[in-house]
C-alpha cells in the first residue's frame, strides 16, 4: 500500500470516528432529559398544598430515575389554579416544562366564561395520571346528620336552608352538590370559600352545616375525632374512610373526585412525553411511591397517556353537562 493510500484510509477512518462521535453527542443532547438542564415542574398551588406535595413526591423519584437531571418545582398559585395551569399551556413546548393537570378543575376553569381562560383541554399533551382523591361530604363529628340521606332529607324539608361549604362557584365541589340536588330534587345553600382549608375551618366553627371536598381534605380531622364523613363520591369505598358508604350506594349516583396527573404544553417532544409516562408508571407501582402517596391520604391511580386522555375527555363531557344544567336554573 502506498503512503498516499495509507493516508487516505487513515483520513477516512478519522472522519468516520469524528462523525460517529458527533452523532452520539447530538443524540445525547436530544435525549430527554439532558443532564444538568433543569426541567421545570409547574404547580398551580402554593407550597404545602396537595398539589405541591404530589409534585414533590414525583420529582424526588424522577431524580432517581434520571440521574444527573434536575427537576425543579415552580409554584404558580392563584385564581383557583388558573394562573399555574395557564403557565403550563404557555410554556415553550421543548419538553423542559411540564406540570400538574388537575381534573376536573382544569375543565371547569376553561368552561367558565367569567374566567376568560386562554387554554382548553387541547392546549396540553397528557403524559400520565398519578393520584386520585375521591370526593366526600363531611359534617362536624357531633352533627345530627349521620348519613348523606339524613342531610338530603333535611334539605327537602327546608329548601335552601341547609348550608354546604364549597370552594368557588362552579368548581368541582359546587358541581358535586348540584348533582346531588338534581338527583334528589332538593335545594342546598352553597357557601363559597377561597380554598378547602377555609371551608373546613368554617364547618368546624359551626358556621356551615356541611362541607363538600375530597377524602384527603379530612384525614387529619377524622383522626382527631372532629369530622365525620357522610359519603364518599366514588365507585368503591375509600380505604382511607373505612365504613363510610359511597353516595352511589345510598341512591345518589355521583362519582367525582380530584385526579392529579402531569402534562406538557401542546407540541412537546414525543420522547419527553413517553419517558415521563414510563417513569410515572414505574414510580406509581413501586412500594416506595405507593407508601409516600398513602401517607398523604391519596389513592394511587396510574393511567398511561392514552387512558388519561380518555378519562380527561369523559370528565370534560360530564362537567359540560353539569354546567348546562346549573346554567338553566
Amino acid at each position: 500500500m502506498t503512503r498516499l493510500a495509507r493516508r487516505t484510509m487513515l483520513g477516512l477512518a478519522a472522519a468516520t470516528a469524528l462523525a460517529t462521535a458527533f452523532a452520539d453527542s447530538s443524540a445525547a443532547q436530544d435525549s430527554w432529559p439532558a443532564k444538568g438542564k433543569p426541567v421545570n415542574v409547574i404547580v398551580s398551588a402554593g407550597a404545602g398544598s396537595g398539589q405541591d406535595l404530589t409534585a414533590r413526591i414525583l420529582t424526588e423519584q424522577l431524580a432517581k430515575e434520571f440521574p444527573g437531571s434536575v427537576f425543579q418545582i415552580v409554584n404558580r398559585p392563584g385564581a383557583g389554579t388558573q394562573i399555574g395551569t395557564q403557565a403550563i399551556a404557555d410554556a415553550a413546548p421543548d419538553g423542559y416544562t411540564f406540570g400538574i393537570i388537575a381534573l376536573p378543575t382544569l375543565v371547569t376553569l376553561h368552561l367558565d366564561p367569567a374566567r376568560q381562560a386562554r387554554f382548553t383541554s387541547a392546549s396540553f399533551e397528557p403524559a400520565a395520571n398519578f393520584i386520585y382523591d375521591p370526593g366526600a361530604i363531611a359534617v362536624p363529628a357531633d352533627s345530627k346528620y349521620k348519613t348523606l340521606t339524613d342531610l338530603v332529607a333535611d334539605a327537602k324539608a327546608q329548601p335552601g336552608a341547609i348550608t354546604v361549604g364549597v370552594t368557588g362557584p362552579q368548581g368541582r365541589e359546587h358541581l358535586d352538590v348540584a348533582a346531588v340536588e338534581q338527583i334528589a330534587g332538593v335545594k342546598f345553600n352553597p357557601v363559597f370559600h377561597n380554598d378547602s382549608g377555609a371551608a373546613l375551618n368554617s364547618m368546624l366553627g359551626k358556621n356551615i352545616a356541611a362541607m363538600q371536598g375530597s377524602v384527603g381534605d379530612y384525614i387529619s380531622q377524622i383522626q382527631a375525632g372532629r369530622v365525620r364523613l357522610l359519603a364518599v363520591f366514588s365507585d368503591e369505598p375509600s380505604k382511607f374512610a373505612p365504613g363510610v358508604p359511597t353516595a352511589k350506594s345510598l341512591g345518589f349516583n355521583v362519582v367525582s373526585g380530584v385526579s392529579r396527573g402531569f402534562g406538557f404544553p401542546k407540541g412537546a417532544p414525543r420522547d419527553a412525553v413517553q419517558k415521563l409516562e414510563a417513569a410515572i408508571k414505574k414510580i406509581g407501582t413501586s412500594p416506595e411511591g405507593i407508601a409516600q402517596v398513602d401517607k398523604m391520604g391519596f389513592e394511587m391511580k396510574i393511567m398511561d397517556s392514552a387512558s388519561f386522555a380518555k378519562y380527561w375527555a369523559s370528565e370534560a363531557e360530564r362537567i359540560t353537562e353539569l354546567f348546562k344544567k346549573t346554567a338553566q336554573k
